[in-house]
This record gives structure tokens, C-alpha cells and sequence, in this order.
């Protein structure tokens, strides 16, 4: 590491704690009334006829510029723009903790998306799923009753909904993001077309319940009472307990057991809006997961593409738990930014929530396109980063590094922290470098140009002829040793796969190719090839022995 960068890492430790108590002293200042802070500007003197200086920002304790809710459009009496045939129908989960909503958004989109924890407080964000909802195929009898003929009745058609998992209302286990995780449930409510009220049928209603349920009659969103860990049908005479809610008849399920779910998705299709071209939705164009330690800014990174608070940023460590897909649209074409749970070292867990949050970062980077791995320009690579950056090898994903918080260095050059990076990450060298600051919003959508342009390499196909021509230049230039006086030899190699590139060398022994060489070759094709900046996986395979009979 330059020493500059050591010196300025040793200087910010040094002044951690007494930054701590400077900015602890201040805060408690503040919140006194009429109390004076030290080192306050005195007002200037307003003579008449002058224009009276603008008053600086309100913050709120989380450090973020304070602001009054927004009306809704309905609220102000405006339609919204959004029922042009443009947004899908989207569904919003809410509820006090611990009722089961999680496991109902991963029953209804059939995945296990959303962290399940009986800890109050585990869901934070606004985790979002694209779910197709098939109903219930339901039976007419005929004349004949239970032995006559019976025929398929019309059903209503499949539609595509975006799901939406919310925290529990009341309750959150960490106080600095309260105000952040209530604006998320604020913010699904208000966007909503329809909106699940879980509760569970064996405690009844419960004061949150109560608080929770008079939130959704003052937004005037269509609800459905979801009685949910009705397991068995003798609970379902509880769900009457739910009436006094003041929002419909209940219906009784199990998240867990799978109970009555066909009823439910039958009944919200009942209830959607009606039908309209968004959800005749394209593909994405890719996958971009956005991967990292703790507070390096991957969801103000998120943010910045969707142009919206769409997940919580926060400088507390630890504040995103699940892996949320995030849709935004640059350049007429669709994205999905996956953010993830910061990594850290397991010896570090505190509960089983962190190990399932990291797992599921581990898995954004299997099912991702293109993986974005994100440093902070002030601190030194660690082994995590390392780990990171083999595992996006080992799955043969292009990789993007990005350094973000470029704008708090000061005095640094790009190509001596380019070099520095390379060295540290010298098993993904052929990864490209890009320095952002995702909270300035600079070169965010530089970034997005520039993984579509790796996913466009990926997807490359190189001809047979042309592909043999640059192995046997490799092997002409160093070939690898002899083994047991055996020499190995490559017949051919063709190209089998893209995304990632496949390419499959016919030989006579594949263990004549050490994986020493196996990487020079590598390394060799991607200087010479168009993959300049992806990984490349090869396969060596034993030619098969024709015997002419």
C-alpha cells in the first residue's frame, strides 16, 4: 500500500474515537432546546429591503437532510401518471413483526428470497419480486351432482405483479434506522395498488395490529386481511377475531403450511387493477450485483442508478440483510442493480441472520451478469475483497471494480491507486477500474456503460479457425513441460458456450497441462482475443480413439 494511503488510514484511526465524541457532544447539543453550538456563525444583520440569506438544511440524527412527507397523488386530488399502461400492479406485504410476512412473499413468489427469522425486526428494506399469480382452477358440477360431468369454469387469466416485502410496523431492532425502515413501509403503502395486512389468527388482535390497520384506513389502498398460521382448519374460526380491524373479511392461510394460498392468489388477482401492456414485460438487459464489504456504499450506489430511495443508506454497518433486485431504465433498456448484505469474517456473526444475509450475497454473485465489487478509496484491500474477487472468478463473471468515495481522497492519482489495486487483486487483473462517488452520483452510469459493454463481450463468439490460430501461437511461445517424457499435444479447440466464453481443447493427455499453464494460456487469450476483459473458461478433454474395424 503507498504510503500516502497508509498515512492517511493511520491518521483516520487515530482521530476515530475523538471524532466520536466531538460529533456525540454535538448531537446532544443540538437536540437541547436554545442550546448553543460551539463554533456557530453569528447572523448577519438583515437591513430592510435586503433579501433575508435562505436557513441551512434541517438534519435528521441519521445525518440526512430533513424532510416533511410528501402528499400522495390521490391525496392531492391528481391522477396518476402511472396508469398508462407503464407500471405493473404492485402488491405491498405489511404487518406488525413476527407474523409471517416474509415467509408469505417467498410462498407467493416461489423462492426463498426474503431472510426468515422469528428476531423481530430481521426485514429492513423494501425487498421486491416479480411473481406471476395463476388462479385457482375451479369445477362446475353438472346435473348429474358428484357423479355427473363436471367442466373446467372460467377463471380469471395469470398476471404479473411486482411483490412487495415490508419490516414489521412498530417494532425495528436497531433505533438509528427507525426513521429509515418506517419511510420504506411509508413508501410501499403509497405506491401500492393493493396491500396484504398479515396478522396471525391465534394471537388476535394485538395494539400494532391496531396501529398498523388505522395507517392503511387513512391511505384508502383496496386491502385483503391475510389471517396467516392458520395451520389447521379449526383456526380458522380465530380469523373472526380480525373483523374488528375495520378492513374486510379475513381470510385464513398458512404461510408455512401452504394453506389456502391458491384462495389467496385468487383473490388478489380479483382484486387488481385491470389488465394493461406493462405487464408484458421484457427481460432485463442484465444482472449487475453489487458486492462488498460493510459501508463501502453499495445501496447509495443503488440508489443513485433508480434516481430514488429505493433501499436504506445509512452510515450504521450492517443496515441492508436481505439481496434486493432493483429495477431502473438507462438508455431505453431495462437493468436489474442487486444490492447485498456487506460480507465480513464469520468469527464476526452475531446471529444467524448476518449468515444467511451473507449467503445470499454469495448467491447474487452466482446468478448475476455482471459483478460490481466495491472498495472504499480510503481503506486498504482486505482479505474479504480478495475472497470476493476469487468468487467472481471461480464462477467466471466479469468483474467491474469500483472505488467509490474517490471525491474524499485528496492529493491521490488513479494510476497509482490503479497500481496499487492491481497488485492486491492481481488474480482478476483483467478486471477494468472505475473510480465513482456514488453519493455525488459521478460516474455511476459510466459504470452501467461499461458493464454492458463486458456483457456484450461475454456473449461473443470467436470462429474455430480464428480460435486455433492464437492457441497454437500461445503454445509455439511456451508449451508446457515434459511429464514422464510425454509431451502434451492440442489437436484443436473450438468455442462451446458464451456467458460466460466455453472453450473446449482437444488433446492427448489432460493431465500434460498443469494449471500454471492453464492460466498462461488463459491469460495469453485474453490479450489476443476480444476477451480482453472477462474471464474465460477452458476445458481440456482426451481426444477419442476411432478404431477402424
Amino acid at each position: 500500500m503507498p504510503k500516502k494511503f497508509k498515512k492517511a488510514a493511520a491518521k483516520r484511526h487515530r482521530g476515530t474515537a475523538l471524532d466520536k465524541r466531538a460529533a456525540k457532544a454535538q448531537e446532544s447539543r443540538r437536540r437541547r432546546r436554545n442550546a448553543k453550538v460551539v463554533g456557530r456563525r453569528k447572523r448577519k444583520r438583515v437591513e430592510p429591503g435586503e433579501n433575508r440569506p435562505a436557513p441551512a438544511p434541517r438534519e435528521t440524527a441519521q445525518g440526512k437532510r430533513f424532510t416533511r412527507r410528501q402528499k400522495t397523488a390521490p391525496e392531492l386530488g391528481i391522477e396518476s401518471h402511472a396508469d398508462d399502461g407503464m407500471k405493473l400492479p404492485v402488491v405491498a406485504i405489511v404487518g406488525r413483526p413476527n407474523v409471517g410476512k416474509s415467509s408469505l412473499f417467498n410462498r407467493l413468489a416461489g423462492s426463498r428470497i426474503a431472510i426468515e427469522d422469528p428476531r423481530p425486526g430481521t426485514t429492513r428494506d423494501r425487498v421486491s419480486a416479480y411473481v406471476r399469480l395463476r388462479p385457482a382452477k375451479e369445477k362446475a358440477s353438472g346435473e348429474g351432482g358428484d357423479n355427473g360431468d363436471s367442466h373446467p369454469a372460467p377463471a380469471e387469466p395469470e398476471r404479473l405483479i411486482e411483490l412487495i416485502d415490508t419490516a414489521g410496523i412498530g417494532v425495528v431492532d436497531e433505533q438509528r434506522v427507525n426513521e429509515h425502515v418506517h419511510e420504506q413501509i411509508r413508501n410501499a403503502i403509497a405506491s401500492a395498488d393493493l396491500v396484504l395486512f398479515v396478522a396471525d389468527v391465534k394471537d388476535g388482535v394485538l395494539t400494532l395490529d391496531e396501529e398498523a390497520a388505522a395507517i392503511l384506513r387513512r391511505s384508502g389502498r383496496p386491502c385483503i386481511v391475510v389471517a396467516n398460521k392458520a395451520d389447521d382448519p379449526r383456526h380458522d374460526m380465530l380469523a373472526a377475531n380480525l373483523y374488528e380491524l375495520g378492513l374486510g373479511e379475513p381470510l385464513p392461510v398458512s404461510a408455512r403450511g401452504n394453506r389456502n394460498l391458491k384462495l389467496l392468489r385468487t383473490e388478489i388477482i380479483r382484486r387488481l387493477p385491470p389488465r394493461t401492456e406493462a405487464e408484458n414485460v421484457e427481460p432485463p438487459e442484465l444482472l449487475l450485483a453489487i458486492v462488498g464489504r460493510r459501508n463501502v456504499g453499495k445501496s447509495t450506489l443503488v440508489n443513485a442508478l433508480a434516481d430514488d430511495e429505493r433501499v436504506i443508506a445509512s452510515e450504521l454497518e450492517g443496515t441492508t440483510r436481505d439481496s434486493i433486485d432493483v429495477r431502473f431504465s438507462y438508455g431505453g433498456k431495462s437493468f436489474v442493480a442487486i444490492d447485498t448484505a456487506g460480507v465480513r469474517r464469520k468469527q464476526s456473526f452475531e446471529h444467524s441472520v448476518e449468515f444467511f444475509s451473507q449467503s445470499r450475497s454469495f448467491r447474487a454473485i452466482r446468478r448475476a451478469s455482471v459483478v460490481v465489487l466495491m472498495l472504499d478509496a480510503r481503506e486498504p484491500v482486505t482479505k474479504l475483497d480478495r475472497q470476493l474477487a476469487d468468487l467472481a472468478a471461480r464462477e467466471c463473471k466479469p468483474l467491474i471494480i469500483a472505488i467509490n468515495k474517490w471525491d474524499l481522497v485528496k492529493g491521490a492519482k488513479t494510476g497509482e491507486f490503479e497500481t496499487y489495486i492491481r497488485g492486491k487483486l492481481n488474480q482478476v487483473n483483467y478486471a477494468p477500474l472505475v473510480f465513482v462517488s456514488a453519493k455525488n452520483r459521478e460516474n455511476v452510469f459510466a459504470l452501467v456503460q461499461l458493464a454492458t459493454e463486458l456483457h456484450q463481450q461475454a456473449g461473443m463468439r470467436v470462429g474455430t479457425g480464428e480460435l486455433n490460430r492464437l492457441i497454437e501461437a500461445a503454445f509455439q511461445r511456451h508449451h508446457p513441460q515434459p511429464r514422464q517424457n510425454r509431451l502434451g499435444r492440442i489437436f484443436y479447440a473450438t468455442q462451446v458456450e458464451t456467458f460466460p466464453p466455453k472453450v473446449v481443447l482437444f488433446v492427448n493427455e489432460p493431465d500434460l497441462f498443469p494449471e500454471n499453464w492453464r492460466t498462461y494460456l488463459r491469460n495469453r487469450l485474453q490479450q489476443t482475443s476480444p476477451f480482453a476483459e472477462i474471464p474465460i473458461r477452458l476445458k481440456f478433454r482426451a481426444r477419442d480413439k476411432v478404431v477402424l474395424g
